[in-house]
């Protein structure tokens, strides 16, 4: 009969998870492509927050809104100077370019 193989505890898991999440953080964050003045920008806002929230953030910071997500991700775009800056302002945690992830093309004229 063998022994029972020991789990680790409970407590020890917030360290590795805490890494995880951060290095995932870290490798969208510097993955993503940047959005362009003018163009359509990919906001991603915390994710308790309402969907009424959210689009009165991005309304709030200038932008039209194109599409929404209930990840909390808001596509608005603005010609008006400085709003990826009242975007952040407004509690936008990142933004990208969203056709870098197809959010802004329809499927039978995707973009490369």
């Amino acid at each position: 009969m063998s022994a029972p193989v020991a789990s680790p505890a409970p407590a020890s898991w917030p360290l590795p998870a805490a890494l995880l999440a951060a290095s995932l953080t870290a490798s969208v964050w510097f993955g993503l492509p940047a959005a362009s003045a003018g163009e359509p920008v990919a906001a991603l806002f915390p994710p308790w927050w309402s969907p009424a929230e959210r689009l009165a953030a991005a309304v709030a910071a200038g932008g039209a809104v194109l599409r929404t997500a209930p990840s909390g991700l808001v596509v608005a775009q603005s010609s008006a100077p400085g709003f990826e800056a009242r975007l952040h302002a407004a509690g936008a945690w990142l933004l990208f370019d969203p056709r870098g992830l197809g959010l802004c093309t329809s499927p039978g004229r995707r973009q490369p």
